[in-house]
């Protein structure tokens, strides 16, 4: 690609071939297998896929996404990868479909590059079959910047001339147009630049149309009379921890400085500035570990240059910094440091795996990198389970668990890291025993693997199916609810191989949901079955106590309540009551109406007893009975009179007179009462009943009279055989008090009466 065509557009070289992947069922295919693109520009990622041989064409099936994590099974849409939003696009042709294969394009944009989107890119589509097809090995994206590697290339012949060259960690290739800044301005273009410095200069340099993107500045002392340091070398050294690196620089007295061995003293630092410094060889850090070596000092004229060489052995990760040379003349002012200053990055071997061929999954490729780059055709040799297995930048091999893989540089001892499948991982709950709702509870994964496995927590739907719950190493429940009680396992993933376990959560929590619900619902009548249930949600389950119209009752506190035959006592408004340790809950309020045909009614009559003709009667009957009753009143053996509740006649004649009885009847059933008698008397029959009656006392009285008479007549017959009548009235009473508080003696008197004859009344 022309990046002078593209000034406006993407900065971008796509390198290697296009890449394949697929068969007959599907492929996709890449543009390019490597994009290297400058940081803070826009890259296009694009590809063509084709549908398998027997798919129709249908455009609203087809679903797309690239991604970067996850593997086939379990990617993750670059789309929702926070680490991209609002920086991605998705752009997808139209499908065209010829000689039963469908083919489409997909082109991923992503804006506003970052170091961090330096990564494998793959897209994969799913068909309306649910068929799922992915773009392997993918394509390698690189984000890099711009730096300025400064040189002096002929510091004999031309020491007044320093050369600039721009670079990037990964070539920009084709015919890219350079842009230089000096101090700021546009000083021209080209790969390299050539300048005289004057002293206090900076440069820095960026590709045309992305002038915005420079690299970082570089600082040049003059040569006009001052001294100069410079480093043939990259401005940017990377090295294997455990080796040796050499940091060579130039320096050049200044043009009034007459050359004296004995006053030229030399040093490197890296701590402090220009005035205070430490000299890496009074360094605790470095003791033992560095070495500087200079050489002779040649001289030209009237200028004479020196080189310094710095060589640090055994390097740590922590040796990576920025180091300066500086060295003092016998010029009262005669302290040189150099300026811009040489990076040294430090880094380790790693080994990059993937697999290049979906057909055979198994079949790995790695590659032995590093993290920053490093010049030349690095001979690489490879270990699996420790044993040497051959050289080269890469390694092929089938990956079966159990095996591990390391790299190193011929020549260094130092290995990469060990490549391998995540250990079966620990699964553990926080905290453990009995979960209760509300409480906080973690749910931890962890695994020994290399490279570093992701973990991505499910949560089980059925034996088949699961849906995923949280990327990471733990899953934390803030307060848990009852909904969350199910199982879980803990997805390590590597390039490698996966491995899951399954926990068990099983959250306890007091009821909820109480109901109480009659069975069979509807209408309930008597003698019927009925069963009355309580149910609710609770871990461990509730058991219920029962109550009618509010009051206990004493049934099963776990099994539903069963009326074999319902009765209307029965009858009433029914609800329960859950419990368990962890809380109660009651349910609802059920009315049980049961249904009855009328009981066996009463009747009453007003006025009771014998009724006048011409008089108002009325005749009452009641019942119980749900639905309540109603009545139907007959009179002798069937004629119906009225119906209602109460049978009023009025102006009652002879005729109405009789034998009289109701019947209660409703949708369930029906009662009759016994017969009632209603009489009614006329007043001409009531006369008689008068004179009759009148007749009968007066006869009673003198019947009573005579009987008194004769009581006393015997008395005064005894008394006066004793001494006499009596004569007055007070005797006559007396002789009463007398007879009446004696009556024993009355059977002496009676005998006394065969002996003696009681004169006549007026005898004497």
């Amino acid at each position: 690609m022309n990046l002078r065509s593209a000034a406006r557009g993407f900065l971008v070289f796509l390198l290697s071939a296009p890449a394949l992947h697929g068969n007959s069922d599907g492929t996709v295919t890449y543009s390019t297998s490597n994009v290297c693109a400058l940081g803070g520009a826009m890259v296009d990622i694009s590809c063509t896929y084709e549908y398998a041989d027997d798919i129709q064409h249908e455009e609203a099936t087809v679903n797309s996404l690239w991604f970067t994590k996850g593997d086939k099974s379990q990617p993750v849409d670059l789309e929702h990868d926070t680490n991209y939003t609002g920086r991605v696009e998705y752009s997808c042709g139209e499908i065209h479909c010829q000689h039963l294969r469908c083919h489409g394009t997909c082109t991923l944009r992503i804006k506003d590059l970052r170091h961090s989107d330096s990564a494998v890119y793959k897209f994969r589509f799913t068909t309306r079959h649910a068929r799922q097809y992915t773009g392997d090995p993918g394509v390698t994206l690189s984000v890099t910047d711009l730096r300025v590697k400064v040189s002096i290339p002929s510091p004999v012949s031309s020491p007044d001339w320093t050369k600039l060259e721009c670079l990037s960690t990964c070539d920009l290739a084709g015919d890219p147009t350079y842009i230089w800044f000096r101090n700021g301005f546009n000083v021209g273009d080209g790969k390299w630049y050539w300048n005289q410095p004057e002293g206090g200069e900076i440069f820095s340099c960026a590709v045309e149309g992305y002038e915005h993107l420079r690299s970082p500045v570089v600082s040049l002392q003059g040569n006009n009379g001052e001294g100069t340091v410079t480093y043939p070398q990259s401005s940017l050294v990377c090295t294997l921890r455990g080796a040796t690196a050499d940091l060579d620089s130039t320096y050049e007295y200044p043009y009034d400085v007459q050359y004296n061995p004995t006053t030229v003293k030399t040093l490197w630092f890296t701590k402090g500035n220009k005035s205070q410094h430490t000299d890496l060889l009074s360094d605790a850090d470095y003791t033992g570990r560095v070495e500087s070596s200079c050489g002779e000092v040649s001289c030209t004229g009237s200028r004479c240059h020196g080189t310094c060489t710095l060589r640090i052995k055994d390097l740590r990760l922590t040796d990576s910094a920025t180091y300066k040379f500086r060295f003092t003349t016998n010029h009262p002012k005669g302290e040189y440091p150099g300026d811009p200053e040489m990076t040294l990055s430090v880094t380790d071997l790693q080994v990059k795996l993937y697999f290049p061929y979906a057909v055979d999954p198994t079949y790995a490729k790695l590659n032995c990198v590093k993290t920053c780059g490093q010049a030349g055709d690095t001979p690489y040799i490879w270990f699996k389970n420790g044993q040497n297995v051959g050289r080269g930048e890469h390694y092929m091999d089938y990956s079966q668990s159990g095996n591990n893989y390391s790299c190193a540089v011929e020549g260094y001892h130092l290995r990469s890291p060990l490549v391998y499948a995540p250990k079966t991982p620990s699964v553990t709950i926080s905290p453990s025993g009995e979960v209760e709702e509300g409480s906080s509870v973690t749910l931890s994964c962890s695994s020994d693997a290399n490279p570093g496995a992701t973990y991505t927590w499910f949560r089980l739907i059925t034996d088949h199916s699961s849906r995923e719950t949280k990327q990471g190493p733990y899953l934390v429940f803030r307060r848990i609810l009852s909904s969350d009680s199910g199982r879980y396992y803990c997805l390590v993933q590597t390039v490698l191989r996966t491995t899951s376990e399954l926990i068990n959560i099983m959250v306890k929590y007091g009821p909820k949901h109480a109901s109480a619900l009659p069975s069979p619902s509807g209408e309930i009548k008597e003698g019927s079955s009925v069963t009355l249930s309580c149910s609710s949600d609770a871990n461990p389950a509730a058991e219920y106590t029962w109550f009618k119209n509010n009051q206990p009752l004493l049934w099963e506190p776990s099994q539903p309540h069963t009326f074999p035959s319902v009765r209307p006592e029965d009858r009433g408004t029914y609800r329960c009551h859950a419990e368990n340790q962890y809380g109660q809950l009651g349910s609802n309020s059920i009315f049980m109406d049961v249904k009855y045909a009328p009981m066996t009614p009463s009747v009453t009559v007003s006025p009771s007893g014998e009724i006048e003709e011409g008089s108002s009667v009325t005749l009452s009957c009641s019942s119980d009975a749900n639905p309540a009753a109603e009545y139907t009143w007959f009179k002798d053996h069937g004629s119906v009179r009225k119906s209602g509740q109460n049978h009023t006649i009025t102006n009652i004649t002879s005729e109405l007179g009789g034998n009289y009885y109701c019947q209660a009847h409703n949708e369930i059933g029906h009662h009759d009462t016994t017969f009632l008698f209603i009489k009614v008397t006329s007043s001409s029959q009531r006369a008689m009943v008068a004179v009759t009656t009148i007749g009968f006392l007066l006869a009673t009285i003198l019947l009573l009279l005579a009987f008194l008479w004769m009581r006393r007549k015997r008395s005064s017959s005894k008394v006066c055989g004793q001494g006499g009548r009596p004569d007055t009235v007070e005797e006559v009473l007396a002789l009463n008090n007398h007879l009446a508080a004696a009556p024993e003696r009355e059977e002496i008197e009676e005998k006394d009466d065969f002996h003696y004859a009681i004169p006549p009344y007026g005898q004497h």
